[in-house]
């Protein structure tokens, strides 16, 4: 029942691709890593539309994912992305695994795991890859224990505990927290489950689209509340700082799915 839970996607050129890199330049080595995980932000979208519109329990089958993502040109959210971005890396070459992440950032207890991470081995080194995480970009692998990276996050790992942080004004914030141990495919049923169908799931109550521009900033579009009750979205731009380029509203679904395909490169009939 589950046997494509665990396959190596079919046509690892096509998925290169459609991230815009060009196959016979990437290979299983750090610097084709960086490619991949960059020009993944780039080009494929988080995305909850399947949730929040239809309530709908996505679908971790390789197959399945390999049509949505690369075929059909959308996105996902993260038992999506990262598992189909932990079967491409094994079909390029790479040793990586995933891993169950449980989100920290703004809280002062440890909450159930609701993430799914991806760490790959490459050059004898560990790193934390992350291309599906819907409110920070991770558009470069985190070396455990080497510091920050240029985007301003790093990964410190400890007797198998590791914790991912984003710099914080002088200081840092410890936003996610994971055991650097390979979680199964099927480890993933019940998070996605329940992130998918909980009524009062963040996922069901407001839809998130949110890429990386060609000047590395955030494009986030935003509709608070149900998909019954929604009425205006937000799309706004900002710097990898944090500060507002620009912003505007949209009014009404036409123009939703239309804002959909122009600014997201996502085909949805709202």
């Amino acid at each position: 029942m589950y046997e494509d839970y665990y396959f190596n996607i079919e046509d690892r050129d096509a998925f290169l691709r459609r991230i815009g890199l060009k196959p016979q330049e990437i290979g299983p080595d750090l610097e084709s890593l960086k490619k991949i995980m960059y020009n993944h932000h780039r080009y494929v979208p988080f995305d909850n539309l399947d949730v929040w519109d239809k309530a709908a329990e996505p679908s971790l089958s390789i197959p399945d994912l390999f049509d949505k993502i690369v075929n059909r040109r959308r996105g996902g959210y993260c038992f999506e992305i990262n598992a189909l971005l932990e079967s491409a890396l094994r079909t390029i070459g790479f040793e990586c695994y995933s891993v169950g992440i449980r989100i920290t950032k703004g809280r002062d207890f440890l909450p159930p795991v609701r993430h799914r991470g991806v760490v790959v081995k490459t050059g004898g080194k560990k790193y934390f890859c992350d291309a599906g995480l819907g409110f920070i970009f991770f558009p470069e692998p985190a070396g455990f224990n080497e510091g920050w990276v240029r985007f301003g996050y790093k990964a410190e790992c400890e007797d198998g505990l590791c914790k991912v942080f984003v710099k914080k004004g002088d200081g840092a914030e410890e936003i996610l927290r994971f055991e650097d141990r390979p979680a199964l495919p099927i480890d993933f049923i019940n998070q996605n489950f329940a992130c998918s169908q909980d009524p009062k799931s963040g996922f069901r109550t407001r839809l998130s689209m949110v890429i990386m521009t060609p000047e590395e900033n955030r494009k986030n579009l935003v509709s608070s509340g149900t998909v019954s009750e929604a009425e205006t979205s937000v799309i706004s731009l900002k710097d990898p700082d944090g500060n507002l380029i620009s912003e505007r509203t949209i009014d009404n679904r036409t123009e939703l799915a239309k804002a959909l395909l122009e600014e997201f490169g996502v085909k949805y009939d709202i």
